[in-house]
């Protein structure tokens, strides 16, 4: 694991609330709700994102703000890393994540006839342009692996 670099921070935080409002209003509007509803679930910090647990048996992330339902697995601790990802892209993309990253991320991952595609023919979820950039983008930043699936 990298060690986490204060200026790196900074820059990671000033770009999610200016260049990536969108995203991150919405991340920040779910946090709260789940707060609310939920106020004992785990919450805390990976590399400046906000990770929240949740009793869905997925994971997301928009802007800032990760919304985590994989538990604390060897494979968990790569999907955080995948997620981390989509936070990255956030910064890179701003206002156009939401339609580059966000949308095209849940049809794949929640449209039957996409995941009828995969299991048939044998397509990885992270064969997907966003989902693969994700991996890459979080296995550069945190020096961690992230998954194939």
């Amino acid at each position: 694991m990298k060690k986490e670099n204060p200026l790196f921070k900074i820059i990671y935080y000033l770009l999610q609330i200016t260049w990536g409002v969108l995203q991150n209003a919405l991340g920040f509007l779910v946090f709260v709700v789940l707060t609310i509803i939920n106020p004992t679930r785990k919450r805390y910090f990976y590399y400046g994102a906000i990770v929240s647990t949740w009793k869905f048996n997925f994971s997301c992330g928009c802007g800032m703000f990760i919304f985590f339902g994989h538990g604390e697995t060897e494979k968990a601790k790569k999907v955080i890393v995948h997620e981390y990802g989509h936070t990255i892209q956030s910064i890179i993309l701003g206002p156009l994540f939401l339609l580059a990253i966000a949308i095209p991320s849940m049809i794949w991952a929640f449209t039957p006839c996409f995941i009828k595609l995969r299991k048939k023919k044998h397509i990885l979820y992270t064969d997907l342009y966003c989902e693969k950039w994700a991996n890459h983008l979080g296995e550069k930043v945190t020096g961690m692996p992230a998954p194939v699936m």
